[in-house]
């Protein structure tokens, strides 16, 4: 690959990224939601695996299928470079406001 086809594809890369995460404006992180709820992201996490409401695959925490159509979070995207020069892409959900309204709900007893 030439440098100006590697320069193009990370163009469109961050441009594709960039469109995204446009769309997660306004959802709160899992961090700032489990502070909401006097706890921490990893405590949360634990919770709504426990819960049956999130599932890992690949790295990624996923709704289940009960709730995977609700609009409950949305994902965001970072694109990194690894030590070698490596193009990565971190993907993490982000919680809508339905979906804040959804675990606000869900841990009220909590």
């Amino acid at each position: 690959m030439t440098e100006k086809e590697k320069e193009y594809r990370q163009e469109r890369m961050i441009r594709s990224l960039t469109q995204c995460n446009l769309l997660t404006i306004g959802c709160k992180t899992t961090g700032q939601v489990a502070r909401m709820l006097g706890m921490t992201a990893k405590e949360l996490y634990r919770e709504l695996k426990e819960r049956s409401i999130l599932f890992k695959s690949d790295g990624v925490w996923m709704l289940e299928a009960e709730y995977a159509f609700q609009n409950l979070l949305r994902y965001r995207y970072t694109l990194f470079y690894t030590l070698l020069g490596e193009e990565k892409v971190r993907v993490y959900p982000v919680w809508t406001e339905k979906g804040l309204k959804f675990l606000t709900e869900e841990f009220q007893d909590v």
